[in-house]
């Protein structure tokens, strides 16, 4: 059957903004993702099938059962997840079949989970990287329905939805880990907004692991690209959200012991708001509670000059979770479930809402 394809760079796909690595122009274009949450969105007509190309050459190494997951719903109906298979060559990974070629059809694609132990940040092993849609010869695609509003979130495991869909050995069954039902999409979609989402396991605002602290990260899609232009991000996020800081200790003699993230934290706001001058911020205590006074005093420090950068308390739920086993919101009490995320986003939500409206914010500018 004859195919028709649609690169990357087409100005009708909708592509999560900030996260992706796009290189290269019509075919040879390609857009690369090092984090999950990542997700692209299209409006379809005059095709009975949808394809994702995948260039498997980013893969090379991993292994099957590391390979990176995407979950894909048309016409907002149930998400379905693939895990990638090849790991050479450009490649059609087939997202639907059997389509009404008459009707338009709304086609989501969201980078669901991926493995945290194959250098994440260095390698693009574990990594999703694509080249374009691809349609039957007669389809074509349209215009994409967007928020009016755009938000990047930064955040760690939690962030990243490891252990949303249930227990297991950290990153031994990527299917236990989902993106997309973290904290993050509940608070944008109620900001209205398309947004960034960069989660990854064990970082911390001080702690080093194989992925530096996000003071080093938040402005680069990998080791060895800027995410900025000019200094800035581009187009301006409306909203930035940080919900880090649960990995910041150390083990001393059996005994964990938190390390001081302040002056960090403050130097990190500093550094976000020379890259996005007008962008409201929100710094989220993590769930356990840790270190939230030391990010509320960095968010008092940089009030005195910056009056678009606020402090959101968890500690509702601080009793919910813990790290000595199970609790209601969390299997292994640090990490939410899909239910436990849901209460995390409705909190954090609603307090965003609700100091965007006591400096005379809106849901979104």
């Amino acid at each position: 059957m004859a195919m028709r394809t649609f690169p990357v760079t087409d100005a009708n796909l909708l592509l999560a903004p900030y996260v992706w690595k796009c290189v290269g122009t019509g075919a040879s274009s390609r857009a690369e993702a090092t984090m999950p949450g990542a997700y692209v969105k299209a409006q379809v007509r005059g095709t009975d099938s949808v394809g994702l190309l995948v260039d498997g050459t980013a893969n090379a190494g991993c292994s099957a059962d590391l390979m990176p997951v995407v979950d894909v719903s048309i016409d907002g109906g149930e998400f379905k997840s693939t895990a990638l298979t090849a790991r050479n060559g450009v490649y059609t990974l087939c997202l639907a079949e059997g389509l009404v070629a008459g009707a338009s059809h709304r086609v989501e694609i969201f980078f669901r989970a991926a493995s945290l132990g194959l250098n994440r940040w260095r390698a693009s092993t574990a990594r999703l990287r694509i080249a374009g849609l691809q349609l039957a010869a007669g389809g074509s695609l349209h215009p994409c329905q967007r928020l009016p509003g755009n938000a990047l979130a930064f955040g760690d495991s939690i962030t990243e939805g490891v252990c949303v869909e249930g227990l297991c050995p950290y990153y031994s069954n990527l299917l236990m880990n989902n993106a997309r039902a973290t904290w993050v999409p509940f608070v944008c979609s109620a900001l209205q907004c398309e947004y960034g989402q960069l989660g990854t396991g064990g970082q911390g605002m001080v702690k080093p692991i194989e992925i530096p602290p996000l003071p080093q990260t938040w402005d680069r899609y990998d080791a060895d690209t800027s995410r900025l232009t000019g200094g800035l991000l581009l187009p301006e996020p409306d909203y930035v959200l940080c919900c880090m800081g649960t990995n910041d200790y150390e083990e001393k003699a059996g005994q964990r012991v938190h390390l001081d993230i302040a002056d960090a934290y403050a130097g990190w706001l500093a550094a976000v708001r020379g890259a996005c001058p007008k962008a409201v911020i929100f710094c989220i205590a993590p769930p356990l509670g840790w270190h939230a006074t030391e990010i509320a005093a960095a968010v008092a420090r940089r009030k005195a000059e910056d009056h678009s950068v606020h402090f959101i308390d968890t500690a509702p739920l601080k009793d919910k979770f813990g790290v000595a086993g199970a609790t209601q919101l969390a299997l292994d009490g640090v990490h939410p479930s899909v239910y436990g995320n849901a209460m995390l986003g409705a909190l954090i939500a609603a307090e965003v809402i609700k100091q965007l409206r006591r400096v005379g914010g809106g849901a979104a500018r």
